[in-house]
C-alpha cells in the first residue's frame, strides 16, 4: 500500500495544461478499493478542483454505465442522459451527454452524496469528445488496479 492507502495514482494533461484528470485508486481504512476522479481547470491564476469517488459496491455498474455513455459521446447523440443509484439512496451518479454551444459534445459524469450536514453534495468533471482518448486512457490504467484480487 502506498502513502495514505494510495494503490495508483496518474495524472494526464490536456487543454495545453490548463486541464488536468487524476485518475487515483485508494484503500480506505477497512481495506476497500475506491477510485477517485479528479478534474482540476485553471480559472484566472488558480485551479478548480472538482472530486468524484466511486465505491467498490459501485464500480462494475458505474463502469458499465459509463461505457455506454462513451459509446452515445462517440455516436454523437446528444442530450443522452442516464441515473445510477447506490449505496442505500446515499450516493447517486449521474451520466449526460451535451452539447456546448459551439455543438461539440461532451460528457458530463456527477455525483450526489448525502454530506455530514444530510443535504446532498453535488460534484461534476466534464469530458469533452476531443479529450475522451485522454480520459479514457487514464480510467482504464486506473481500472485495472480496482480489479485486485
Amino acid at each position: 500500500m502506498g502513502q495514505r492507502g494510495e494503490i495508483f495514482t496518474l495524472k494526464r494533461f490536456v487543454e495545453d495544461g490548463g486541464l488536468t484528470y487524476f485518475f487515483n485508486v485508494k484503500e480506505n481504512r477497512y481495506g476497500d478499493l475506491f477510485l477517485n476522479l479528479v478534474e482540476s481547470k485553471k480559472k484566472d491564476d488558480r485551479f478548480v478542483r472538482f472530486s468524484l469517488i466511486v465505491y467498490s459496491e459501485d464500480y462494475a455498474k458505474f463502469s458499465e454505465i459509463l461505457e455506454t455513455a462513451v459509446t452515445k459521446l462517440k455516436a454523437e447523440v446528444p442530450d443522452w442522459e442516464h441515473e445510477l443509484k447506490t449505496g442505500s439512496g446515499k450516493r447517486k451518479y449521474k451520466f449526460t451527454v451535451k452539447a456546448a454551444k459551439n455543438r461539440e459534445l461532451y460528457l458530463i459524469v456527477s455525483e450526489s452524496r448525502v454530506g455530514s450536514d444530510e443535504n446532498y453534495e453535488n460534484v461534476s468533471i466534464r469530458v469533452f469528445k476531443r479529450n475522451l482518448d485522454v480520459f479514457l486512457e487514464g480510467y482504464d490504467q486506473a481500472a485495472s488496479h480496482m480489479k485486485r484480487a
